[in-house]
């Protein structure tokens, strides 16, 4: 469980994204290694786990034993019907129907999530699974972490999609999309993919503490 107390925004001598390939128009750089880095790759290793699962129960729905895969199956199978924002508006709104609110500080794989509830962590996991199966690459979608600029609020995680050249935020505190740079009020620290953690060059010294979720409801 990721409960470092402070997560830094360190300038490390990775290979820098250009800020035309990241969502909020800002460069990334790899991020050092940490206990977040520790619990994304166990994190995806469950995500491929469920995709097993997944692909099983497609093959024999009748033998799945698994609510959480049909209900997933359903979700993704319903969005292929429908193309560009409306596909990605689709698994925003059906997963943040999907899952019950909970915040607990847990990080579950998708079924999981489907399956008992979940915080703004879980919602976003189960969505950045949803649209791989759904066909978006790997290359096209992030976790993010950002930092609400309310005082109020502690971190959050949404889900970053790259569609026509634009990175779109699917939100479980919303039902709407909004393109990443218009999200004025969200400051990007983190981002989560296939290539592991990486960080976002914003204001020197800007920090997260704790657990996503664990201030703000949802």
């Amino acid at each position: 469980m990721f409960r470092a107390a402070v997560l830094g925004v360190l300038l490390s001598g990775g290979a820098a994204r250009a800020d035309s390939d990241e969502p909020f128009g800002l460069p990334t750089v790899e991020a050092p290694s940490s206990s977040l880095s520790a619990i994304w790759r166990q994190l995806q290793l469950e995500i491929e786990a469920d995709e097993r699962t997944v692909a099983r129960c497609r093959a024999q729905p009748d033998g799945c034993g698994s609510p959480a895969a049909l209900r997933f199956i359903e979700i993704v199978d319903e969005a292929r019907q429908y193309q560009g924002r409306a596909r990605l508006g689709h698994i925003n709104r059906a997963v943040n129907l999907a899952i019950r609110p909970a915040r607990d500080g847990v990080w579950r794989s998708p079924l999981d999530a489907l399956a008992s509830s979940g915080d703004c962590k879980n919602y976003a996991v189960t969505k950045y699974a949803a649209l791989g199966d759904a066909g978006i690459p790997a290359n096209d979608r992030r976790l993010i972490i950002v930092h609400p600029k309310s005082p109020q609020q502690g971190a959050h995680l949404v889900v970053a999609v790259r569609i026509s050249a634009k990175w779109v935020l699917l939100d479980n505190r919303s039902m709407m999309l909004v393109e990443s740079t218009a999200r004025h009020d969200y400051l990007p620290i983190l981002a989560l993919d296939h290539s592991g953690v990486r960080e976002f060059r914003t204001l020197p010294g800007t920090a997260i503490s704790g657990l996503p979720c664990n201030k703000a409801a949802g």
